[in-house]
């Protein structure tokens, strides 16, 4: 099946044959609603220093080009309706009918879609790929869930907060060549069940607040404070100089193999991808 000018394949019935062929209204009505869900979170994402959600643009177009009309009729409005064929028949061959400004290929049904197959699936686009969803996204996987992104990783959420857990096995948060942020409005707690919590670093540990502080650094301790400073223990031993080595992780740096550019311009013509 081909069609050059578009394709809309879809279960939305029309009772006794009475609308328009390529009538996208409800395929519309819903790109309409899922672009103003992916603006309005993109929105609340940037004003809390989130990256935007930049492919909801292409979301936008996809819903201006299923509002083109055909003809040339002015008695008949913008979109069509049930009985504009008839009446361009009827006036000689004037009339609009609508129709794809661009070749889209539009899956459209009130009940849903599923695809099924045993074996693998694969989708692949040379721009970008947006999903919205005005409930929730479940995803179930019998194995690994892997993802390798050229660029970064942003995540947003607006009411509910981010949980991650690991039922077995350790959880690794790596930062290569760059720094880790961590901040909140209130307490961080860190803590370790059956274990210890051990904090190292190359140049300088520094605990500070209400202006008192202790740093760590080139083998010293410094201990400052602009009020008092207690000390309780039912012994204090005060010994020659001492030290411990510590043993820093060897963090790798990675080559950036892919030149986005090159592979965005190679994918659009259906090539592979494109290395530096």
């Amino acid at each position: 099946m081909r069609a050059n000018q578009g394709l809309y394949l879809t279960t939305w019935g029309q009772p006794g044959a009475g609308g328009d062929q390529l009538d996208l209204t409800p395929a519309r009505e819903q790109l309409a609603s899922a672009h103003r869900l992916a603006e309005r979170l993109s929105g609340s994402a940037t004003a809390h220093r989130a990256e935007a959600l930049e492919a909801h643009t292409e979301l936008q177009h996809a819903g201006e080009d299923a509002e083109h009309t055909y003809g040339n009729s002015e008695q008949v409005s913008a979109g069509g309706d049930q009985s504009s064929a008839r009446r361009a028949s009827e006036t000689g061959g004037r009339g609009e009918t609508p129709g794809l400004r661009a070749p889209w290929l539009h899956l459209a049904s009130p009940a849903g879609i599923t695809a099924t197959t045993p074996a693998s699936t694969h989708l692949a686009q040379g721009g970008a790929l947006s999903v919205s969803s005005g409930e929730d996204v479940n995803i179930a996987t019998g194995g690994s869930l892997v993802a390798a992104i050229t660029q970064r990783l942003s995540l947003f959420v607006q009411r509910a907060g981010i949980k991650l857990f690991a039922a077995r096995g350790n959880v690794d948060i790596h930062a290569h060549t760059g720094a880790i942020g961590l901040a909140a409005e209130k307490d961080v707690t860190v803590s370790s069940s059956a274990g210890r919590v051990e904090i190292s670093a190359a140049s300088e540990i520094l605990l500070s607040s209400g202006g008192g502080y202790i740093r760590i650094k080139d083998g010293s301790i410094d201990i400052h404070a602009p009020g008092a400073i207690d000390v309780k223990g039912a012994q204090h031993a005060f010994g020659g100089p001492a030290s411990t080595g510590q043993s820093l992780p060897d963090l790798p740096e990675g080559d950036d193999e892919l030149c986005s550019r090159k592979n965005r311009d190679a994918s659009t013509g259906g090539e592979g991808l494109v290395e530096e």
